[in-house]
């Protein structure tokens, strides 16, 4: 006697099996597809990255005409060169912390010294950020507190960049938020 179920059971068992290849050929191709089209999207990026300027980074040249001794005049130039705003919580003497946030800007003699300074920003932002963390907010209370970081971080930051010299260094905007 032949039973009728067992012949549906293997047509069903080979269509199983028949979807578990169909299964296996569709990843065995598109797996691969899927990871080059990875590849190719992150090549992408990478490479548009370094290929845009850095934004964050600007300058103006302000040139200037000024007067020599002998009644000629001359063109000076300045470099103003703007630090990405920088934000620090400090504590003060009860451990109550404080949030600053400030923006700089450098005074340069020279075009040609931009590339230096941009090459040595991280260094910059890190001799910058790590004295101004170690103050309290009584130390940078009223223009003598600002006036006094001023000094100090042109005095780190001119023997960062040395040779490159420093004239001054600007205090764009300063806030102390409690």
């Amino acid at each position: 006697m032949v039973n009728l179920d067992d012949d549906f059971d293997t047509d069903s068992e080979a269509d199983e099996n028949k979807t578990k290849i169909d299964r296996k050929k569709i990843l065995i191709f598109l797996l691969p597809a899927l990871i080059a089209i990875g590849l190719v999207v992150s090549f992408y990026s990478v490479l548009s990255k370094k290929s845009r300027p850095n934004t964050n980074l600007s300058y103006a040249v302000v040139e200037r005409p000024v007067n020599n001794d002998d009644g000629t005049s001359q063109n000076k130039v300045t470099i103003l060169y703007d630090i990405p705003e920088i934000n620090v919580r400090i504590t003060d003497e009860t451990g109550a912390p404080q949030d600053i946030s400030f923006r700089l800007n450098l005074e340069l003699n020279n075009v040609e010294d931009v590339q230096i300074i941009e090459g040595l920003m991280p260094k910059i932002m890190d001799a910058v950020i790590a004295h101004t963390i170690e103050l309290t907010p009584d130390e940078l209370n009223g223009s003598n507190g600002l006036y006094w970081l001023k000094e100090e971080l042109l005095y780190r930051i001119n023997l960062i960049v040395s040779p490159v010299v420093v004239a001054n260094l600007n205090i764009k905007t300063f806030n102390l938020n409690k």
